[in-house]
């Protein structure tokens, strides 16, 4: 999916030419909305309630969302007025919240109320073995891994990929 279908196309604010820095001086700083869910809360019943879908999604996801939108707005005002501190403060902040909208998104589209949940098959499956010995030391590699990361969230895709040198998963 691309970043750009994450992305509102409502302008938050145009930053004046001459004002700010980098690529920031003639574009527009975009918002993001809360995506709908392909799917009702309860639909992953009994894996994942209902009530704890709606909260991770109305309440958590949306806080991420919230708090970038209003990162944006203080950003804005800061290269208005040229305050160069709270724009390099603002940098992580918007980071940290923009990465859990996204983060969030991809999660969203990659539940299904139908999920197989079966172990990978075929060359995948090949892969995994060959370069984790099982799909369960896999498992465990992520686990290990992803705890380390911001968020705690490692993506299995890039993963494999990476350890497969580019080469074999595709």
């Amino acid at each position: 999916m691309a970043l750009r279908t994450l992305l509102t196309r409502k302008p938050l604010a145009t930053v004046p030419r001459g004002v700010g820095i980098g690529m920031l001086q003639s574009r527009s700083l975009k918002t993001f909305t809360l995506p709908d869910l392909p799917y009702y809360y309860e639909a992953l019943e009994p894996a994942i309630s209902g009530q704890i879908m709606q909260l991770h999604h109305q309440k958590h996801h949306q806080t991420y969302v919230t708090n970038y939108n209003k990162a944006l707005e203080q950003l804005a005002k800061a290269m208005t007025i040229g305050d160069a501190p709270t724009i390099a403060k603002l940098q992580s902040t918007i980071k940290f919240n923009s990465g859990g909208h996204i983060n969030h998104s991809i999660f969203w589209k990659n539940l299904a109320p139908e999920g197989g949940g079966e172990p990978p098959k075929g060359s995948l499956c090949l892969a995994i073995e060959s370069n984790f010995g099982s799909f369960e030391a896999l498992i465990q590699k992520m686990n290990a891994e992803g705890a380390a990361l911001h968020g705690s969230v490692a993506w299995f895709g890039q993963g494999v990929h990476e350890a497969c040198g580019g080469n074999h998963c595709k």
